[in-house]
């Protein structure tokens, strides 16, 4: 096959490396190019674009990085085994174990030369344009399982490409997989320790056998394993925080607090520190061990809503508190927004509005005293604050049906 006719999607936010990237691939024999500033307009080009065979990205971007791109281009079902490769500076070497987690196909550290550049790009056309019968083994396997949901049909191609290359890791973790699927979960297992021992940094086997020890809830096998694996890959955020998940599982304290201090830490790194459902799921995490709700009080106030003055998000975050029984701060979330009410002018909120957050503290209050009260004399100043508090939802809005119907309760009870 004719390599040199193939469509590059060349991506970098550096303008100078753009300009000595192409002339580069141009005097290895290469013509044709499209060019992204950055993965969200690669993404774009990727679906507009009549053609496009291969990708060679930056690391490092604006909007959308390189491993987030690489991570969207493998969950494609039209792009999912597109050739990628990384193109990063030396001091970006501690994240590219990341994007060899995504199945990135090859990587190049700059500065490089014109012989090695050709070099990987025709190691990675002639994988997936001409692959040996090993990789074509795979490639038919990977099709029929994730592509055509047939797992029975891809598991001969994994059988074949297992006796192909007896020592690879792939088609034990492929095989895994379908043996998962089909509630074959011992065999599962086996298959993805051989995996391992194939292939220590196999990270996708890692984290399969770690989540089938969480569905067993098997707590403490599920942490040996991220463990594992997170000395091999420490950057992976979404890792540690189901590994900080695990140890809540087992009341681990500790290790809980210092797993997500190191991911908020890479968070802020990587540039997820503003993103809200991100942070979200640290705050949770804090959440689920005893005695951590002022660290996911802390994540809340320095990377959700650093000026507590966003009413739906304290509302919302509120209720959250209140799920896992931090009523004393969900009650101050809630508060803060009465405070926001009363003294600011410029607000944007509704009497309907106003009305919701009245009726979630007066459900705080129900709730705590509930808990904290085992006797009637015991919660009824609860109640009392409650019943009160119901009074101003329904002045807010004197059709609210619940705030009706938990002002009858109460009543009953006082």
């Amino acid at each position: 096959m004719d390599y040199k006719n193939l469509f590059f999607l060349l991506v970098d936010d550096n303008s100078t490396m753009l300009a000595l990237m192409m002339p580069m691939l141009k005097g290895l024999g290469y013509a044709n190019f499209i060019v992204a500033s950055d993965g969200q307009e690669a993404w774009y080009k990727l679906n507009h674009e009549d053609r496009i065979d291969i990708i060679l990205s930056d690391l490092v971007m604006p909007k959308i990085n390189g491993i987030e791109l690489l991570g969207m281009v493998r969950n494609s079902e039209k792009f999912w085994d597109l050739p990628f490769i990384i193109v990063t500076g030396e001091e970006n070497k501690d994240q590219l174990m990341s994007s060899v987690e995504i199945d990135v196909n090859s990587y190049i550290i700059k500065p490089f030369t014109p012989e090695k550049l050709d070099k990987e790009i025709s190691a990675v056309l002639h994988e997936k344009y001409d692959p040996p019968p090993y990789h074509l083994a795979l490639r038919h396997g990977r099709e029929l399982l994730f592509q055509q949901n047939e797992p029975e049909a891809a598991w001969a191609y994994f059988e074949k490409a297992g006796a192909l290359h007896p020592l690879e890791a792939d088609p034990y973790y492929f095989r895994a997989i379908i043996h998962e699927q089909l509630g074959r979960i011992d065999e599962a297992k086996d298959c993805l320790r051989q995996c391992i021992r194939l292939k220590e940094a196999h990270t996708k086997a890692h984290d399969l056998l770690a989540l089938i020890y969480h569905r067993e809830q098997n707590y403490a096998e599920e942490v040996k394993v991220l463990n594992t694996i997170s000395e091999l890959s420490p950057n992976n955020i979404a890792r540690n925080i189901t590994l900080a998940n695990a140890y809540a599982k087992l009341d681990d304290k500790v290790a809980v607090k210092k797993i997500l201090t190191h991911s908020a830490k890479l968070a802020k790194a990587q540039g997820k520190s503003h993103d809200r459902a991100f942070m979200t799921k640290i705050f949770q995490t804090y959440l689920k061990t005893a005695g951590l709700g002022d660290d996911a009080e802390g994540v809340y106030r320095k990377y959700i809503d650093r000026r507590m003055d966003n009413p739906q998000l304290l509302n919302r975050f509120a209720m959250i508190l209140k799920e896992n029984k931090y009523f004393d701060t969900a009650i101050s979330f809630l508060e803060r927004i009465v405070n926001i009410w009363r003294t600011v002018k410029r607000h944007d909120i509704t009497s309907d509005d106003m009305a919701v957050y009245y009726f979630n503290l007066a459900v705080v209050h129900v709730e705590r005293a509930m808990t904290n009260g085992k006797t009637l004399s015991e919660r009824r100043p609860g109640y009392e604050e409650a019943r009160a508090i119901v009074d101003k939802s329904l002045d807010c809005n004197n059709r609210h049906a619940d705030a009706m119907k938990l002002l009858d309760w109460l009543d009953k009870k006082l």
